[in-house]
């Protein structure tokens, strides 16, 4: 099998990888809408943390702490707070949406990550950047057109848009990161993170939890993981503006999971506004960026010598 994918181009591959990285994170969802009905939000954030975390340091029993040896404490602290708020508003709005819904929404995140690279890291504002925000915005408004109720939001919406906004500001730091830190610390620490944050909230509003429960949030937790790997394996090895469009198949994948799991169907208008969304991003403009680290796919998570070298951020 790896030697068939190293026979591929690395933009294949690449897409490959983030088109499996969407299924997952469609499993993660299926995970988390499952449980939502059970157990508060915050709970589930905790759930997923502690199981998560357990497995980690199973693994570091046989293969050595130094592939979670970072020199950027402060901003894995930083990513996971943003990384778990992003899921805490995701998950709280799965209670609301179907999970296609969900996903419509948080594919504003790309046009978000362009805004704040703008903003925090000095890139150049375009007009095609502005163009693709404007009509990203459209897209959302049309989505959200159905749910408004005079000028107001539902919860549900606006947790959704909370969870792009926090997605996509973890992404910056994910992006800067990526060119000391291992693939196995960056999925390592922001687990530690969620465990002193969100297990003593949890403890505020905690209630009794049944082994399904606990099951379905250490799936979210495994998932997850499986997903950020294969998104950090994605970029690693193609360039931006090819795999960006496969995110998308996280809408098909989530109509099915939603029939299959729920017997949910969204409402048609989400599909036009997500396809105005999916026009904007592709508009943008990801020339120049950073050439795509050539490595080989079969590296171990944890070795120290696959972090790539420096690029431009």
């Amino acid at each position: 099998m790896t030697g068939t994918l190293m026979r591929l181009s690395g933009n294949v591959r690449g897409v490959l990888w983030m088109t499996a990285a969407m299924a997952s994170g469609v499993f993660v969802d299926v995970c988390a809408k499952l449980v939502s009905h059970d157990v508060p939000t915050a709970q589930i954030i905790a759930m997923r943390a502690v199981t998560t975390v357990a497995v980690f340091l199973i693994v570091l029993m046989f293969i050595g702490v130094r592939p979670v040896r970072t020199r950027r404490p402060m901003a894995h602290i930083a990513r996971g707070i943003l990384w778990y708020g992003s899921l805490f508003f995701v998950f709280f709005a799965l209670r609301q949406m179907s999970i296609a819904e969900v996903n419509a929404y948080l594919f504003i995140e790309a046009l978000l990550t362009v805004l704040l690279a703008v903003v925090i890291l000095g890139e150049k504002l375009t007009a095609r950047k502005m163009i693709a925000t404007l009509l990203g915005l459209v897209g959302v408004w049309v989505m959200c057109a159905p749910r408004m109720d005079g000028f107001g939001v539902p919860l549900g919406v606006a947790a959704a848009l909370f969870g792009a906004f926090c997605f996509s500001a973890q992404t910056l730091f994910a992006k800067v990161m990526t060119r000391t830190e291992t693939n196995f610390s960056m999925l390592f620490w922001p687990q530690i993170i969620a465990v002193v944050i969100w297990v003593p909230i949890a403890l505020i509003s905690w209630q009794p939890a049944s082994f399904a429960d606990w099951a379905y949030s250490a799936g979210a937790g495994f998932f997850a993981m499986m997903t950020n790997y294969m998104v950090l394996r994605a970029v690693r090895v193609a360039d931006a503006s090819v795999v960006s469009p496969a995110a998308y198949t996280a809408l098909p994948f989530s109509v099915a999971m939603d029939l299959i799991f729920f017997d949910m169907l969204p409402v048609p208008v989400i599909f036009v506004g997500a396809g105005i969304v999916i026009l904007a991003v592709m508009l943008l403009d990801y020339k120049g960026g950073a050439k795509p680290q050539q490595i080989d796919d079969a590296e171990e998570v944890g070795d120290d010598e696959a972090s790539p070298k420096p690029a431009e951020a």
